[in-house]
């Protein structure tokens, strides 16, 4: 994986990258759904979720969980399908902060593939 981050600047983003970002961010389960591809995969937390009904419970689990803030502090543009935005969380879950990769891969103008990972 390379390194070269840059700054967060949303402008830079795909549209669905954004959008999910956004709607994660604001916990509106049926948006997060409505930016991946029928048969988008999400890896997070060692678990594979397939299929836009897996995807969307998914979401709204791992937001209600624990409580916490995110901070989308770099991004990293390798073409115009493959897309990294490093988050970090800051929250009650064990450890308190964790800094993530939200590694994209697009289809079509949809999320093909998510994966979440330190």
């Amino acid at each position: 994986m390379n390194d070269s981050f840059t700054a967060y600047d949303p402008a830079a983003l795909p549209a669905p990258v954004l959008a999910y970002l956004d709607a994660h961010d604001e916990n509106r389960y049926a948006d997060v759904a409505a930016v991946f591809a029928p048969y988008a995969t999400v890896l997070d937390d060692g678990k594979t979720y397939e299929g836009i009904e897996e995807i969307r419970a998914w979401s709204e689990k791992s937001s209600t969980e624990f409580t916490y803030t995110s901070t989308r502090t770099g991004q990293w543009i390798a073409d115009d399908r493959h897309v990294v935005v490093r988050v970090r969380l800051d929250g009650n879950f064990p450890g308190g902060t964790v800094t993530l990769r939200y590694q994209f891969v697009l289809d079509a103008g949809l999320i093909g593939n998510l994966a979440i990972e330190v």
